[in-house]
């Protein structure tokens, strides 16, 4: 057993345009009685909040609405979600919405379960029972949190984005419905698209990839950029499915390897509120060039996917030069913000990357000044 590896994917998909009307269904086959549907305000305000809701009444099943989840969630989001879970003797959640609302609502599940704080489960597999049913449903294709057992919330108390990793809290059913993502602004499309290529060349990049997560870390990726320019800025909903169902493997090929160096540069960026998304996908060009002299074969099989030839590491070159043009298209930042990443915070941030569970599975290590001679490039000063 020394060698041995393992694949497991806790979720069962449901995918393709106009998934979400077998909802009330999937509600019934897990036992659900009282639906908790944890989701956010401007999903309620854009009518996508109604629209399940509606699907859920027409099915005779109760259900209460949360739509408190902010855009950067955490501990206290999911204190006030567990007591209305509670008061409203709810026993499953749909989580509706991008990764905010999923992974709030997998904590609000896992807390109302278990009790305590959702500090308790900080880390790997720290609850004592499962957590309620989830049904997730994503409305960006980017979080990938519909099929992973890697939550992050933040701990306000602390600043920083925790991560509680439990193959107990995938969702039983993820609802993959690319109709969903109609009204998304061109914006959330493209910030959710580069959080969903930086799982699958995450994965790629992960000390525990297989081959199983490297054959759907490269197939996401290579979708990825040939298919979100497209989905975020016209109404193809074929694109907006191809991206949901591409973010979805992204993120299967990531909870299989775990993340590598673009996730532990991007989550001690979270104190400053700042979309995963965007912290991520600014960090991973520069991730993928300190990565490019020992993973050039890792990134060779998407180039040749996009029709390009040549030698692994000429492919690997190729990659890191395609990865910049599709920045550039998407209008995708490129820098960290100066004014609000301080020369005088470095010291902090890369202390926090030190502590981030996934710190030493790079393909690559980054010492602490690789850590901070990174975030210096992302600021423009090296």
């Amino acid at each position: 057993m020394a060698n041995a590896q393992f694949f497991f994917l806790g979720t069962r998909i449901v995918h393709g345009l106009g998934a979400v009307a077998g909802l009330a269904g999937h509600v019934k086959t897990l036992g659900g009685t009282k639906v908790f549907l944890c989701t956010d305000k401007g999903l309620t305000g854009a009518g996508v909040t109604e629209k399940v809701a509606a699907i859920l009444q027409a099915g005779e099943i109760q259900f209460v609405t949360f739509d408190d989840v902010p855009e950067d969630p955490g501990v206290a989001v999911v204190d006030a979600g567990v007591k209305v879970f509670a008061d409203e003797k709810c026993d499953l959640v749909v989580a509706l919405g991008g990764g905010s609302p999923m992974c709030a609502g997998k904590g609000i599940a896992l807390v109302a379960m278990n009790g305590g704080k959702l500090t308790d489960y900080e880390g790997f597999n720290k609850a004592a029972k499962a957590p309620y049913p989830v049904i997730a449903i994503p409305t960006t294709a980017g979080s990938g949190t519909e099929v992973s057992k890697v939550n992050i919330l933040t701990d306000e108390a602390r600043n920083f984005k925790m991560s509680f990793l439990d193959e107990r809290t995938y969702p039983k059913i993820a609802l993959l419905d690319g109709e969903l993502m109609e009204k998304l602004p061109a914006k959330a499309a493209i910030v959710a698209g580069m959080d969903a290529l930086a799982h699958a060349l995450d994965a790629l990049w992960s000390v525990n990839s297989t081959q199983i997560s490297d054959s759907l870390g490269v197939a996401s990726a290579a979708t990825i950029f040939e298919t979100l320019p497209r989905a975020a800025f016209t109404s193809d909903l074929g694109a907006k499915q191809k991206m949901l169902e591409a973010s979805s493997i992204a993120n299967i090929a990531l909870g299989t390897a775990l993340p590598g160096l673009a996730h532990v540069l991007s989550q001690p960026l979270g104190r400053y509120h700042m979309a995963h998304g965007l912290a991520t996908g600014i960090m991973l060009p520069y991730t993928m060039e300190f990565n490019l002299p020992v993973a050039a074969a890792k990134m060779a099989p998407i180039a040749r996917l996009l029709g390009e030839s040549g030698s692994d590491r000429e492919l690997g070159e190729v990659m890191l030069e395609r990865l910049w043009e599709l920045m550039t298209e998407l209008d995708f930042p490129t820098f960290l913000d100066p004014e609000v990443v301080k020369d005088e915070d470095l010291p902090v941030l890369v202390e926090q990357c030190t502590k981030v569970v996934n710190y030493r599975l790079n393909i690559r290590f980054a010492s602490p000044a690789d850590l901070t001679n990174l975030y210096l490039r992302a600021l423009g000063k090296e």
